[in-house]
């Protein structure tokens, strides 16, 4: 598939580091920090976790309200949740970043915070249609609220399996675009 090539790395507007070595590509796409969400979700996980703490003190002393133990049970877990998908969104704002590694006739995506994260690995010869696909607005369509966090979506889409799938978060249309053309030209196979 990849041809021998030298070690080289380039950036594309400073937030794309494309690195093209004799046995790999690798893009590391740092996410692009939303200042608004971050001292939002900031105060928001402040009164979470008052009352992550508070509320099942309120358990143990025998207070429940009106709608008994079931609604107060079923209420803390639905902001337990909440708020892991918050220090999530938190985390990912301040320190993501995307990681794509086409090697031995795999395409890996790592969505990474911090050194942790995880892989997602596609068979390079049943990837169909890369391409610059800026994301359209969708009021109807779950993940554009996740798009609007900085947690999902992309401008780069591929087809697999009966299924487009999506990376380049917070990139815009001309850094896809010039990420598309990094990973077409060394690995036709991606076409």
């Amino acid at each position: 598939m990849g041809q021998s090539r030298s070690s080289s790395s380039s950036s594309l507007s400073s937030r794309v580091m494309i690195m093209d070595a004799s046995d790999c590509l690798r893009l590391v796409i740092p996410y692009s920090r939303s200042w608004f969400v971050v001292g939002f979700l900031g105060f928001w996980l402040c009164a979470w976790a008052v009352a992550e703490v508070v509320i099942p003190f309120r358990f143990l002393e025998g207070e429940a309200p009106s709608g008994g133990w079931s609604l107060m049970v079923v209420w803390f877990a639905v902001w337990t949740v909440a708020g892991v998908l918050a220090v999530y969104a938190w985390l990912w704002q301040v320190m993501g970043k995307e990681i794509v590694i086409i090697q031995d006739g795999r395409l890996t995506l790592r969505r990474d915070i911090g050194g942790f994260g995880w892989d997602k690995v596609y068979e390079l010869e049943k990837v169909r249609a890369l391409r610059a696909a800026p994301v359209v607005f969708d009021p109807m369509d779950l993940s554009m609220a996740l798009q609007l966090w900085g947690i999902g979506g992309g401008a780069i889409a591929f087809d697999y399996e009966g299924k487009t799938r999506r990376f380049g978060i917070g990139l815009d249309e001309t850094e896809a675009k010039q990420a598309v053309a990094a990973i077409k030209k060394r690995w036709r196979a991606a076409d």
